[in-house]
């Protein structure tokens, strides 16, 4: 595997940094709860905030994100991710705080995915976006790992509030970063009334059942990285046990997209049908899961990071492909569906989890799985249709 451009590590920094706050807050949750006294239904709704927040904005920012380039879009991202921590740590009382905090780190997330995206389509080759794009979708399981080690690194010794604190630290040292490495591009004009209809016209109309499978996909894979470890010690595996397996399961999902941005360099085309295999086989693998012993669990990790989890950067190339020009636009429109998703996914998970078990929960999921790779399928098809 060639090595990346060197500006993309501080662009996935920022990504790292960009997501980091939600993480704190899911790692963090019993800490801040007992603190702050709220329970796990509200905890709940403050995560789905961040989510729900990135889905609002996410169509309307693409258009500005093309306009001004990475590089500002990016510094604006991050900028706000460290004034969000701040507040934070300095002045949540209350979880009203919490969650407007919350909502406000969607924004700049949502803002800092789309800059990275725009990115990779105008500064990378053609040959290299797929690594790119592997890098950049990879700082989502990083940023996880980097929550899970803020725990007993910061958290228990310290409190919380200096792990979030830290996640400030991150959000300068990824914006410092991007301001040396990442070029400057010059601000497009926009556009008059009189182009909107054919500055719309680039924009594929098969995006839409794509955001649809966005949506679908992203609410069955975040269960796993919200919900595999207790449903693994629901089925008698040890807590250690079942936490160091997840830590296990995330390093196999970053192996396994950089590996698949490395194939997708050699090969052109959507592939699209790439994504709905890989979407299948994680579709099949919650079904594995419906099984209820440890030795189940502990099978299943591989293809359940490796297929379920490991889709996206993929899905992203696959998007810009289909919609060079105007990058930004085209994955504001898809990654609205995937915060939709990944604001859903957890409520319905969870609620069905409790309310019916485990068994049935990742039922839900399999099925949310299937329909995904059925959407895509649709998407594929409808842009293959759509002349270039």
């Amino acid at each position: 595997m060639r090595r990346p451009p060197p500006a993309l590590a501080p662009v996935a920094t920022a990504i790292v940094a960009s997501i980091l706050p939600v993480f704190l807050l899911g790692s963090l949750s019993f800490r801040i709860r007992a603190d702050l006294g709220y329970g796990e239904a509200v905890a709940g709704l403050v995560l789905a905030a961040f989510f729900a927040a990135s889905a609002l904005v996410s169509a309307a920012l693409g258009r500005w994100v093309d306009q001004v380039g990475s590089r500002r879009a990016l510094g604006v991202a991050l900028v706000g991710t460290a004034a969000v921590q701040i507040v934070i740590a300095v002045a949540a009382h209350d979880v009203v705080v919490v969650a407007l905090m919350a909502g406000a780190g969607g924004v700049c997330n949502a803002t800092a995915q789309l800059g990275a995206n725009v990115f990779i389509a105008r500064h990378l080759p053609p040959h290299r976006q797929g690594i790119g794009f592997a890098v950049k979708q990879s700082a989502m399981p990083g940023a996880s790992l980097l929550a899970g080690l803020a725990l007993p690194a910061v958290a228990l010794p310290l409190g919380w509030r200096w792990a979030f604190v830290l996640g400030a630290v991150v959000a300068v040292a990824a914006l410092v970063a991007v301001h040396a490495r990442v070029p400057v591009q010059r601000a497009r004009p926009a556009t008059v009334d009189g182009d909107d209809e054919q500055d719309a016209a680039t924009v594929p109309p098969g995006l839409v059942p794509m955001a649809v499978a966005a949506a679908l996909a992203t609410a069955a894979a975040i269960t796993l990285g919200g919900f595999f470890v207790e449903s693994s010690v629901d089925a008698g595996v040890a807590a250690g046990t079942a936490g160091l397996v997840f830590s296990a399961g995330s390093v196999v999902s970053i192996v396994v997209r950089l590996g698949v941005g490395a194939f997708a360099d050699r090969r052109s085309g959507d592939l699209l049908g790439v994504v709905a295999v890989m979407l299948a086989v994680g579709a099949l693998t919650s079904m594995w899961f419906t099984w209820r012993t440890p030795a189940a669990h502990l099978i299943g990790v591989p293809l359940a990071f490796g297929a379920g989890w490991a889709w996206p950067g993929l899905f992203n190339l696959s998007v810009v492909r289909a919609a060079p020009h105007v990058p930004g636009r085209a994955t504001g429109i898809t990654q609205t569906g995937t915060y939709v998703g990944g604001a859903a996914g957890p409520v319905v998970f969870g609620w069905i989890a409790e309310s019916r078990g485990f068994a049935a929960a990742w039922w839900l999921a399999a099925g949310l799985g299937l329909a995904a790779c059925a959407a895509v399928l649709a998407g594929r098809a409808l842009l293959r249709r759509t002349p270039r």
